[in-house]
């Protein structure tokens, strides 16, 4: 699917027609879905964009930190670089965060579009992004136990779930663990939805889509269990993890170093198990989010030794805007 095609499918589910050269005419659309901030505001409350306040930058723009007048928590401002591509994943993700809202996705505060400036304004996540915690620059020391690694596990599936077992469907085509940020409590929300694709039901096409964010959960999962940078060819990753020689003891082997030894042995070779699943070459073989869900809540009650309900899929989790009666509980569905 070609970027124009997401955005016409995008533009026709949300009953709005865009352009992306964002003309005056079309902020009143936008407003619908977010909260209009002045550019004027956001560079007050970044001090002008000053370094100090820079918190990151990639090849979409540059994340600053922010404190917003009439807002009682801290921002994340992201700038987008002037490119008509950045503009359309603008557009996707103002579309996908304005209109969805769920614990474990990122919440969108507001909008900023004047002139040639496009910007995003996330609520900030103090304990910053997984992939950071996982793989220290400088000789950081950054520890996460075993306990919120598998918190992290089951929020991230959590949403994935919630996002493809809904009475929509959202590919997010991009999953890895810099886009997984993580609040004051370690609680993940998956962010970074430029690339994302909306659906309002699935068929064929869309399910082998879902599987893609099946496998790259998959690598994530790995990542986190075992420290170590996935991020390599697809190829050289499928070719290792699918490997007749590579057993779950392999993989135990590779685990990284402070989890072991902690009586959790028995909960990462279930982690393991369920990952290898995940990275299955041929996608039909993979399980849904929904599956691995379910078997991620079965390590967690092993993990606390007694039966624990505490992670259920409840109607707060599956809550939109726009969405008549706020006490429905929507059905989650496996597919």
């Amino acid at each position: 699917m070609t970027g124009e095609d997401r955005r016409r499918k995008l533009e026709e589910e949300h009953g709005m027609r865009f352009d992306y050269s964002f003309s005056s005419g079309f902020i009143p659309d936008l407003e619908k879905l977010s909260t209009r901030i002045s550019f004027t505001a956001l560079n007050n409350a970044t001090e002008s964009f000053d370094e100090h306040n820079l918190i990151g930058f990639g090849k979409k723009g540059k994340l600053y930190k922010a404190k917003l007048p009439y807002y009682d928590c801290l921002a994340a401002v992201k700038r987008f670089y002037n490119s008509r591509c950045l503009v359309k994943q603008c557009f996707s993700e103002l579309m996908i965060l304005g209109k969805f809202k769920h614990i474990n996705i990122v919440p969108l505060l507001g909008f900023c579009i004047e002139s040639t400036e496009r910007l995003l304004v996330y609520k900030y996540m103090p304990n910053g992004n997984l992939y950071d915690w996982l793989h220290p620059m400088n000789n950081e020391t950054k520890i996460l136990d075993f306990h919120l690694r598998i918190k992290i596990a089951i929020g991230v599936a959590r949403g994935l779930v919630w996002l493809h077992h809904n009475n929509f469907l959202i590919i997010h085509g991009n999953l890895c663990s810099s886009c997984i940020l993580l609040d004051r409590n370690f609680e993940p929300k998956i962010s970074n939805f430029g690339g994302a694709m909306f659906f309002s039901k699935s068929g064929s096409k869309e399910l082998r889509l879902i599987q893609s964010d099946v496998y790259k959960y998959g690598v994530l999962l790995l990542e986190l269990i075992l420290g170590q940078d996935f991020y390599m060819p697809k190829e050289t990753f499928k070719e290792r993890i699918s490997h007749p020689s590579t057993t779950i003891d392999t993989l135990y082997r590779a685990v990284d170093k402070s989890l072991i030894g902690r009586g959790n042995d028995a909960k990462i070779f279930s982690l393991l198990d369920i990952a290898r699943g995940c990275v299955k070459p041929l996608p039909d073989e993979r399980p849904t989010m929904l599956q691995v869900y379910k078997m991620l809540m079965d390590v967690k009650k092993i993990n606390n030794g007694i039966e624990d309900y505490s992670e259920t899929l409840t109607e707060t989790d599956t809550t939109f805007t726009g969405f008549s009666d706020d006490n429905i509980e929507l059905e989650i569905i496996e597919i």
